[in-house]
């Protein structure tokens, strides 16, 4: 079965991320959301769900839970790992968040009392948008950092993040292997 956060979500605003409950659903073992549709072949199917029907899925039972502020829009696909030991702060469903502005989060996924990030970290300056598109049919606004999904792997504990860059004039891009846990860039990274 998928985290609540990501059987629950629907499109991102720019600049906030809302999380959703189902009001009435038990909870039930969770599944991690590593990489962009779940799965490598990007199918986006969840064959464990067995909970979600279109009796329980509605407006009386279904609903926004909580809202997150980010520092730029959201076009990667937010991704989950659930019961990750933080140590001295417990254990967390985490909700991991990257954003155009190149910073990426990581959310405590069920508290809605939480709003500070376990962590943030910023992986260097985006680049303005119109260096890349011209004209109005791009939705991007103001900036170019973080497009694609990050890929996660339990094994290392490590988020694979490629953020776009420009300085001094120049274009980057960077993979970058963070912690899991501290959100700190990895031996050899970028």
């Amino acid at each position: 079965m998928q985290h609540p956060f990501l059987r629950r979500m629907s499109l991102i605003p720019p600049l906030t991320l809302m999380c959703f409950l189902s009001l009435t659903i038990p909870a039930a073992a969770q599944v991690d959301m590593l990489t962009q549709h779940g799965n490598n072949a990007r199918t986006g199917a969840n064959l464990q769900e067995t909970i979600l029907n279109t009796s329980n899925v509605n407006v009386a039972q279904f609903g926004k839970l909580f809202a997150r502020s980010v520092d730029g829009q959201v076009y990667a696909q937010p991704l989950v790992v659930c019961g990750l030991d933080f140590h001295s702060k417990g254990k967390h469903d985490v909700l991991y968040v990257a954003t155009e502005h190149n910073s990426v989060y990581a959310f405590d996924a069920d508290n809605p009392s939480e709003s500070a990030p376990l962590w943030h970290v910023n992986l260097g300056p985006s680049a303005p948008y119109t260096d890349f598109y011209t004209g109005i049919w791009t939705d991007m606004d103001e900036e170019v950092g973080i497009t694609s999904t990050p890929v996660i792997d339990p094994a290392s504990h490590t988020i694979y993040v490629e953020a776009k860059t420009k300085e001094n004039g120049q274009y980057f891009h960077r993979l970058h292997a963070l912690d899991l846990i501290t959100g700190k860039e990895k031996q050899a990274a970028p």
